[in-house]
């Protein structure tokens, strides 16, 4: 009897090891669209819909990952700074409105079984966050988002939707005005021979995450439903819904089409009209995870009614357009901690996003490579053949990404972009500004962006890029 209850203790302390470790998980590949998969074990509570939403266990212990995806728990804190390990438990004392922390339970106070939140400026944040809120602490909510790696940990990013006792906030995937709710039969391949019809189209933007872009740019082809905004002369672009039969049915947005060969049009030239048969090209996107449409500055039409007039599409499979044709070298600055890279070949516009290296790096020494931004827009960063590769570091006063010699970043615009910001740091022990080499280059070939942090001396590093924010801002 002793050998049997020693070999269940042992069984049991096994089994108690084993699930009450957790490894910190790395980025999702986020899976299509909707309710997404379970790239762990089956034994969830939920499933991810709103009627049976996911639970936090069912995330972090038996890995279900998506977008869009609903998930149910209890506001529990937030994260006051840069790192988690910082949390408060608490709602006093809150200043931070963009993230919150959720549990299983209204009463943890370990950041070992909690899911940072983060929220999206707009009314989700409005709602929830426990600066604004602070009576929401302990309360139940479900939120509808994308299952990413957040502060370090399993997160829940892009959030649409929030429901807080039977007020609910945001755009719900699945309901009028905030559904992405397919129907009809998708055709096509996307290519120039085999466009996608409206029903392909809308398919393949539901596998992007809330406000990705596609990688590559599709032709699409279908009728004219209705013009949501004519072109016009002011901005020389226009927004519509296509279909096969030119009906409701499976339509699709067309948003903010340039004219015939990616030009603006212009006074004299035959509008958009419903009925009219259009075949166009651009770039998918998911926007604010509840619209499937074309993403702006990346569509144009192709041709109308079997007409191409107003320039060629070119004849390839994926077009060069005046956007895509390199524009050379970009112009280089640099005012104190400050390195602006320029194009100036565009005018720039008042729209701009920020990264802060904190905001997707939290662990001392982590390799950085690819950071997706809200907007869709990708800073890839490289070693470029070099044994030191851009990494982030992050102490008591300083957090930010070092670029070594050679090094380079490449910005992949989700449309044009005309200057980037670096707000760099100073090396304290060398009394140097980390802004780079100043035989650093710039390459600009339409919407991407490559800095390289040249260094041509035998030997030595030159000088580190150290980057505590980047602010993009896009042509007009």
């Amino acid at each position: 009897m002793k050998k049997i209850f020693f070999s269940m203790l042992v069984a049991t302390m096994t089994a108690f090891t084993f699930t009450s470790c957790e490894d910190v998980p790395a980025a999702y590949e986020i899976p299509g669209g909707g309710n997404g998969g379970n790239g762990g074990s089956t034994e969830t509570v939920g499933n991810g819909t709103a009627e049976n939403p996911y639970t936090v266990e069912d995330i972090k212990k038996h890995g279900a990952t998506g977008s869009n995806v609903f998930v149910k728990a209890y506001i529990v804190g937030f994260v006051p700074e840069k790192a988690i390990d910082d949390a408060k438990f608490t709602a006093e004392g809150c200043e931070a409105v963009s993230n919150v922390l959720i549990a299983a339970s209204a009463d943890e106070t370990s950041v070992d079984n909690v899911m940072p939140v983060q929220l999206p400026v707009g009314d989700v944040r409005n709602a929830i966050n426990l600066k604004d809120n602070p009576a929401n602490i302990k309360q139940e909510v479900v939120l509808c988002g994308n299952i990413e790696a957040y502060f370090g940990k399993t997160g829940l990013k892009s959030v649409v939707w929030a429901k807080l006792g039977d007020k609910e906030f945001g755009a719900k995937p699945g309901t009028e005005g905030g559904g992405t709710g397919i129907t009809g039969t998708p055709k096509g391949t996307g290519t120039k021979d085999d466009p996608f019809n409206s029903v392909a189209a809308n398919t393949e933007a539901a596998k992007l995450a809330a406000n990705a872009v596609s990688e590559q740019g599709y032709y699409i082809k279908g009728k004219v439903v209705s013009v949501k905004e004519a072109f016009s002369a002011q901005y020389g672009n226009a927004s519509f819904y296509i279909s096969d039969d030119g009906k409701a049915d499976g339509q699709f947005l067309v948003f903010r089409s340039l004219y015939l060969g990616n030009q603006k049009w212009t006074e004299g030239q035959a509008n958009i009209q419903v009925g009219d048969e259009v075949v166009v090209y651009g770039k998918l996107t998911n926007y604010m995870g509840n619209t499937l449409e074309t993403a702006q500055n990346t569509t144009y039409l192709v041709s109308v009614n079997g007409k191409t007039e107003g320039g060629s599409t070119g004849g390839e499979d994926k077009p060069g357009t005046g956007e895509d044709k390199p524009a050379g070298n970009g112009n280089i600055a640099i005012d104190g901690t400050t390195l602006t890279l320029s194009n100036p070949s565009v005018q720039a516009g008042a729209t701009t996003v920020e990264m802060v290296p904190g905001d997707f790096y939290t662990e001392n020494g982590t390799e950085v490579t690819t950071i997706t931004l809200k907007d869709g827009t990708k800073i890839v960063f490289d070693a470029n053949g070099e044994k030191n590769g851009p990494k982030y570091y992050t102490g008591a006063n300083y957090s930010n990404i070092r670029v070594y010699k050679n090094n380079t970043i490449t910005f992949e615009g989700s449309k044009a972009i005309a200057k980037i910001e670096f707000i760099c740091d100073v090396d304290k022990n060398k009394n140097v500004n980390c802004v780079g080499n100043e035989t650093a280059t710039v390459v600009i070939d339409g919407k991407k962006m490559v800095y390289t942090n040249v260094f041509k001396e035998a030997s030595g590093g030159g000088v580190q890029l150290r980057i505590n924010k980047i602010v993009i801002t896009y042509a007009k």
